[in-house]
């Protein structure tokens, strides 16, 4: 990897270790799984009693493959020494915090109004939604602000409904650094440019063979900073994986055993 500064729990340290980057797919399956890397305690177990039920679903989830493996990628950059540096940028973090409240928000609904209403929902409306709660909270923080500073030095420490409902779908950054994103390092973006000339080039071609923006971005930002790969689990990477090694010497990994492999 060439040398680059990356941040990693607020400290900026230097790498030399090849890299691994991290699109927002295989981001937020790695998100979903945090917690399950940890050994079950006494607590744990009396927990699972309570609501046994739900115990066997986690059971099951458990027991699919590709969570079982990511699963063994969190203990692995977590726990142990690895011959890579698996890296997320900002871009990544954008889409996991657009999937976080969308998953949130579904997961909400259903239990308000059952799963046959979300169901019917498109992406468009959820973000209509999710607006109108963030209108909501920022009116009622505004007229809250107003009614403070009528009586000076008072304070309510109560936390409303929209507040609680505004924590839940807004993913929170202090769970990402501390558990969410345990074991990965996540960069800043410097000094990366994308003229007009260079777009007709090598972008133009993974276009061409349907790639979006954000996946063409990610190849981009793996070049830029150096990597020697690229995790994805999204199939359209896997249209363009030797054109991709051909042009910048980067392998694509599309599966967690590929990960695991060079880890």
């Amino acid at each position: 990897m060439s040398k680059a500064t990356i941040t990693a729990t607020g400290r900026l340290q230097e790498k030399f270790l090849p890299a691994m980057y991290f699109d927002s797919s295989v981001l937020i399956e790695y998100w979903m799984t945090e917690g399950l890397e940890m050994p079950e305690n006494n607590s744990d177990r009396l927990f699972e009693k309570n609501e046994s039920y739900l115990q066997i679903v986690r059971e099951i989830l458990k027991s699919e493959k590709t969570i079982r493996k990511v699963v063994e990628i969190r203990k692995r950059l977590s726990f142990e020494e690895t011959k890579i540096v698996p890296i997320v940028s900002p871009l990544s973090l954008l889409e996991l915090a657009e999937w976080h409240s969308e998953a949130a928000f579904k997961q909400i609904s259903s239990e308000a109004a059952g799963t046959v209403f979300i169901q019917r929902m498109s992406r468009k409306q959820i973000g209509d939604y999710l607006r109108k709660i963030w209108e909501m909270w920022k009116a009622e923080k505004e007229q809250k602000e107003k009614e403070e500073n009528k009586q000076i030095g008072i304070r309510s420490s109560e936390t409303t409904d929209l507040q609680l409902l505004m924590s839940e779908t807004w993913i929170n950054s202090s769970f990402a650094a501390v558990h969410g994103l345990s074991g990965l390092w996540v960069v800043d973006i410097d000094n990366f440019s994308l003229k007009f000339e260079k777009v007709w080039l090598e972008p133009t071609l993974y276009a061409y063979l349907q790639l979006g923006m954000g996946d063409i971005m990610h190849i981009l930002l793996a070049k830029h900073l150096g990597c020697q790969y690229i995790a994805s689990f999204d199939s359209d990477f896997r249209r363009v994986k030797d054109r991709i090694f051909e042009k910048y010497e980067i392998s694509v990994l599309s599966s967690p055993e590929e990960i695991l492999a060079v880890l």
